[in-house]
């Protein structure tokens, strides 16, 4: 029996029960909530693993913080989480009908209303950090800078026009690397980093936890694609088979290569926490779990 594995599923529940609690009280459905309201909340608390919010709240854990203080800035995340999904979907992007195993948000509210939803949420997500209680305002300004910069033109928004540009034919392994530190990784990084900020740790300080979330995303990545090229709808709770014509991992390396590289991330996410020590042990928990869906046990 595998106690510490049995430890931190349990730690994760109930974080997950905190923060979809929290995301409820942040964004409330009341009588008569518009359309925009409703469509922001369809997308925000669909079922899912919360696992941006988790990492940050892990990560304040990890350096000393209180999880409580990383609680809201986790939400925040999670909010651009849920707006970048929204987009993703529409079809001018992937053209997805489902996500999470339900409809996605256009198919359900419309292009028009879903469009506003994710605005509505990314503005929402910056309130909520400027407005998060016991920190500085120098802190909360610094938090709003890491969260826009993550998902501004060097962020999210740069590695899906890539994404949306590429093209499986030519893309190079390294390119596609690159254009998910960004889609993908950047959000990761952003998490980790937030938190272990709330925790009050100096730039000099951040390294390891960010190379631990850039590889994490990587392997993140790297397993979504191969979920994409093997998996139904219904096992993925999400349209597959959507990433055909891109640039992949799946595409620039082969199957069994891109298996390979998400272990490799996976092993590179968990020993860059080993100058973190003990504290580290949830996160590094998360790659484990990464790095055994890579051996083939199941995975998001």
């Amino acid at each position: 029996m595998n106690h510490p594995r049995i430890q931190l599923d349990s730690q994760l529940r109930e974080l997950r029960r905190r923060i979809d609690a929290r995301l409820d009280e942040l964004v409330p459905d009341r009588p008569g909530s518009d359309p925009v309201v409703q469509s922001m909340r369809y997308s925000l608390l669909a079922p899912g693993k919360r696992l941006r919010p988790v990492m940050t709240m892990l990560a304040a854990a990890a350096f000393g913080g209180r999880d409580e203080k990383a609680l809201d800035p986790g939400c925040a995340i999670e909010m651009v989480h849920a707006a970048s999904l929204i987009l993703d979907d529409m079809p001018s992007m992937d053209d997805a009908a489902t996500r999470r195993g339900r409809p996605s948000n256009h198919r359900l509210f419309g292009e028009d209303v879903a469009t506003l939803s994710a605005f509505a949420l990314l503005n929402k997500a910056y309130a909520v950090v400027a407005q998060t209680e016991d920190l500085s305002s120098d802190a909360r300004i610094d938090l709003v800078v890491q969260l826009t910069g993550a998902v501004g033109e060097k962020g999210i928004i740069a590695g899906q026009m890539e994404d949306l540009r590429s093209d499986r034919r030519t893309a190079k392994a390294s390119e596609v690397e690159g254009m998910h530190q960004r889609k993908t990784g950047a959000l990761f990084v952003a998490a980790v980093e937030i938190g272990a900020r709330v925790a009050g740790v100096t730039e000099d300080r951040l390294e390891p936890i960010r190379l631990f979330a850039a590889n994490f995303g990587l392997s993140f990545q790297a397993l979504d694609d191969l979920i994409d090229q093997d998996s139904t709808p219904a096992d993925a709770g999400k349209d597959v088979r959507k990433d055909v014509d891109k640039a992949t991992f799946v595409s620039a390396l082969g199957s069994e290569r891109a298996r390979s590289e998400a272990k490799r991330f996976a092993t590179a996410a968990a020993r860059a926490l080993d100058p973190v020590g003990p504290a580290g042990a949830p996160l590094a928990g998360l790659a484990q779990t990464l790095l055994d869906s890579a051996r083939g046990s199941g995975s998001n």
